[in-house]
């Protein structure tokens, strides 16, 4: 579900609407955690796992009613499916046969079929790079431990509230910000998001290291239990704006069509084991460096994400997934847009035997 979902939703989705439409899936995710928490608050675990399951029943027969989509389509050689997908979602004959004929023009340029020039080149292997270490930092900053263990987390954070409901807040406030995300990654930059979303966790695990340091080094009795409760608010605040959402966004955006939907299943398996040993570890982390060591932890992470998010990772908002797929393929690693000049589909398709590379320039 993770892997087509967010494959599927990238391949459907216009671009200006792709960044709010992928941002449903954290949504999503964020209204099942909260009702998750405010059952096992009522009810056993096993009810609470059953009503899970007609969830996965609902999708099931849902899903039949949903065409293939166009990218897939076109380059399984089903070119007039992928037409007909394309005039299902958009509804508009000339919008349909507008994406048709750019799909057309860079698949006949990019199309391969030897496994060396498929997963190998440049803008397969750049993408794989920058994901792979987007996922290691998202699960080192504590986003998903902080998610699976909110109540031992503010066992361990000493909060002077009960931790059942504690979690239930942080649950219906991971679910507010995971709307108000949606809504920004569709006006703000991906890039920009993951630097203030990486920012705004840093400075809240920074508040809540200095906090349980200080009262460890002068050997003095916890006041102010509600701190540590606000920088937990703080940390999934921000995290739900960025860090957590934009990972699983550009899963589907940065790689090429050829080799989407089995690179973005190799990435989100990856980034499912991050996951895996971030929860499974961090028992071990608490047991061995205690709290504070285990936040100073997520507050490196948090800072390499930030200096990450500033220099490498590209930007994607509004543009075509062709458009991104060209600019994969340049050399330099660094996240930097030079805005003054640009590659057209129709130059590269003129001059695709030529040796020289042709530019237009575009004018403010």
């Amino acid at each position: 579900m993770a892997t087509a979902s967010y494959t599927y939703v990238t391949e459907i989705s216009a671009p200006k609407s792709r960044g709010i439409f992928q941002a449903l899936g954290p949504v999503s995710a964020s209204f099942g955690i909260l009702l998750t928490y405010t059952l096992g608050y009522f009810l056993h675990w096993k009810i609470v796992a059953l009503a899970s399951c007609t969830f996965s029943f609902f999708t099931l027969i849902t899903i039949q009613f949903l065409p293939e989509t166009p990218s897939y389509l076109y380059h399984a050689g089903r070119k007039e499916e992928s037409l007909q997908s394309l005039l299902w979602f958009r509804r508009n004959i000339v919008t349909a046969q507008d994406e048709f004929a750019a799909m057309k023009l860079s698949g006949d340029h990019l199309d391969r079929k030897d496994f060396h020039s498929l997963f190998c080149r440049t803008n397969t292997l750049k993408p794989f790079g920058i994901l792979i270490v987007l996922f290691f930092l998202q699960e080192t900053s504590g986003i998903y431990a902080i998610l699976f263990y909110a109540v031992d987390f503010f066992k361990d954070a000493q909060v002077n509230f009960d931790e059942h409901i504690s979690s239930i807040i942080v649950g219906a406030i991971r679910l507010l910000m995971s709307i108000l995300g949606a809504v920004l990654i569709n006006k703000f930059g991906r890039r920009s998001l993951s630097m203030i979303s990486s920012l705004g966790m840093s400075v809240s695990m920074l508040v809540i290291v200095g906090y349980f340091e200080y009262f460890n080094i002068f050997h003095k009795e916890i006041i102010w239990p509600t701190i540590p409760l606000i920088c937990v608010v703080a940390n999934v605040f921000f995290s739900m704006i960025g860090m957590l959402p934009i990972p699983w966004i550009l899963v589907g955006e940065l790689f090429p069509a050829q080799v989407r939907s089995v690179m973005s299943g190799v990435v989100i398996c990856l980034a499912q084991v991050f996951i895996f040993l971030s929860v499974k570890f961090y028992p071990d982390m608490i047991y061995s460096i205690k709290f504070s060591g285990t936040c100073t932890v997520f507050l490196l992470a948090s800072i390499l994400a930030l200096l990450f998010s500033k220099f490498i990772l590209p930007e994607t908002k509004n543009k075509t997934l062709e458009e991104i797929e060209i600019s994969m393929q340049k050399k330099t690693l660094f996240g930097v847009d030079n805005k003054g000049f640009a590659v057209s589909l129709e130059d590269l398709e003129q001059n695709k035997n030529d040796r020289c590379n042709i530019y237009t320039v575009q004018l403010p």
